[in-house]
């Protein structure tokens, strides 16, 4: 399965996930005009490597700096997804949340995105996310 790599824009974030190493990681702003129209190659890629051979451990790295409330929708989506994981094959997922440490809506932000969910967050706070 092939690396996906998608170079960070004004409204939209930078999304790098590596199948190989079982990793997904999305940086930046997320204020795409059409969130799912954005996001959904990254769902799309992500059952598909949840329905072929996925690593016993996955990472997912958000580390958001803003999102609009289209993204709100993808990322819940794509915990879902993830979760779904965890329940049917056994596996390990580390759901990582990177927030400035001075951006308390972000860390909110977090904080109800894990209350849905049966994944444990980790909280981690930067100085600055690049």
């Amino acid at each position: 399965m092939e690396e996906l790599f998608v170079e960070e824009t004004d409204t939209t974030p930078q999304v790098h996930f590596k199948p190989e190493e079982g990793v997904l990681e999305i940086k930046g702003i997320s204020i795409p005009e059409d969130a799912e129209a954005f996001y959904n190659p990254v769902l799309e890629l992500l059952e598909k490597y949840i329905q072929e051979q996925p690593q016993p451990e996955t990472d997912v790295l958000f580390k958001l700096v803003y999102i609009n409330t289209g993204t709100s929708a993808m990322v819940a989506k794509l915990i879902k997804i993830v979760e779904a994981l965890e329940e049917k094959e056994d596996n390990k997922i580390n759901i990582c949340w990177y927030y400035e440490e001075e951006d308390e809506d972000m860390k909110d932000l977090g904080d109800y995105f894990s209350s849905f969910t049966e994944l444990v967050f980790e909280f981690i706070p930067m100085e600055e996310i690049e």
